[in-house]
């Protein structure tokens, strides 16, 4: 699915629903040691995506977050509606403002270094023993999220648990909720700064140029 771009079916959907869904399946998967906590946000507003990508995304980060606890603790998801201003987005650079609907997932396992941050989103990038992981479960998480137009924040210490962000932007029309009628697209930012695009493959290099091109940037 990671390589291949599987096909989806996006729709509006309720994200407070899909997760309630799950909360028997996740709690299988965390196990009798670990709470798991599910703090719904109100009057979410919906999100367009495949729902079978939210399994996807959930269950990644839950069987990560089991993983970081040694014996006992807690797992939490809470949704929320945010607005992401100029100021946020200064200081993170995927986040385009606009309004987002929040889904967190935070563990208070052993964290991550700053070094195992730097790799997160890596294919194939695991800090798990050999034939414990294949590295392709948050590089999964990312590409779902860039695919439907979201980012993800990741927050963690060593010894201090975990906290991932993610960020939907919000179906721009006020519509029935199973509808498949496509939401308006936001419209995407454009420039005239001159940027310096370096990369190795010849044909990546052509088609990132063609594409800053056409949204008024000069390579």
């Amino acid at each position: 699915g990671f390589a291949r771009k599987q096909a989806i079916n996006p729709r509006n959907v309720d994200l407070n629903e899909l997760v309630g869904e799950m909360q028997r399946m996740l709690r299988r998967l965390v196990g009798e040691n670990i709470e798991l906590s599910w703090s719904p946000g109100s009057d979410l507003w919906s999100i367009r995506i495949d729902p079978s990508q939210v399994d996807q995304i959930l269950a990644n980060l839950i069987v990560n977050a089991r993983d970081a606890i040694t014996d006992t603790g807690v797992i939490a998801i809470e949704t929320a509606n945010v607005i992401i201003d100029d100021t946020f987005s200064s200081t993170h650079p995927e986040a385009v403002p606009g309004e987002y609907v929040m889904m967190v997932v935070s563990d208070n396992g052993t964290g991550m270094s700053a070094e195992v941050l730097d790799h997160l989103f890596e294919p194939f990038y695991t800090t798990k023993p050999a034939g414990k992981g294949t590295g392709l479960g948050l590089a999964t998480v990312y590409g779902i999220v860039k695919q439907n137009g979201g980012f993800v924040n990741v927050y963690s210490e060593a010894g201090q648990g975990t906290s991932f962000k993610i960020y939907f932007p919000r179906c721009a029309q006020d519509s029935t909720l199973q509808s498949n009628e496509p939401c308006t697209p936001r419209a995407l930012p454009t420039g005239t700064e001159t940027l310096l695009l370096v990369e190795d493959e010849a044909a990546i290099l052509k088609l990132g140029k063609q594409i800053l091109e056409q949204f008024g940037y000069k390579v």
